[in-house]
């Protein structure tokens, strides 16, 4: 793709590729400070996702991500306080051990870090390209905006 480089997400049966936009340099830190990192370069846009496991590790109705190049984030401190917790199944998620905010998360195949955007203190840049998982959401969940929604990951069934 011009412009950037691509990396693939979605579930193994729907993979799309996500291009890396540039952007200005974010700054980032986890509630209590003790995490802190910076992105400098491409990410991709922010994506939301609505499934079951989602919900229970945010208490809200989705989580809001994007992903950026390993070589793209730079930790200032707090590496060591991650705490990493994995599911049978794979899933998993990072958090700071100090205040419980969300962390990076390396994704598997150790390319690329997928970043929570609450941790985010400016604007990135990129908008929200697609909520994902949506044939699960709960019930209460009434999703916003015209961003394209998908039955579970990016290139499955679109709902709307």
């Amino acid at each position: 793709m011009a412009g950037g480089s691509e990396y693939l997400t979605g579930t193994a049966g729907s993979r799309k590729a996500q291009q890396f936009r540039g952007g200005p340099i974010l700054s980032t830190h986890s509630l209590c400070g003790a995490i802190q990192f910076e992105i400098t370069g491409k990410t991709t846009d922010l994506g939301m996702c609505h499934c079951s496991k989602c919900r229970k590790v945010s208490g809200v109705a989705s989580n809001t991500q994007l992903m950026t190049s390993r070589d793209n984030l730079k930790w200032i401190s707090g590496e060591d306080q991650i705490s990493k917790f994995r599911l049978p199944s794979g899933w998993g998620t990072w958090r700071c051990s100090v205040c419980g905010s969300p962390a990076p998360m390396l994704h598997p195949s150790g390319g690329a870090y997928w970043v929570p955007a609450g941790l985010l203190d400016s604007d990135p840049g990129v908008r929200v390209a697609g909520h994902i998982f949506v044939g699960s959401k709960a019930p209460w969940d009434e999703i916003a905006g015209n961003a394209p929604q998908h039955a579970e990951g990016f290139g499955s069934k679109r709902l709307k």
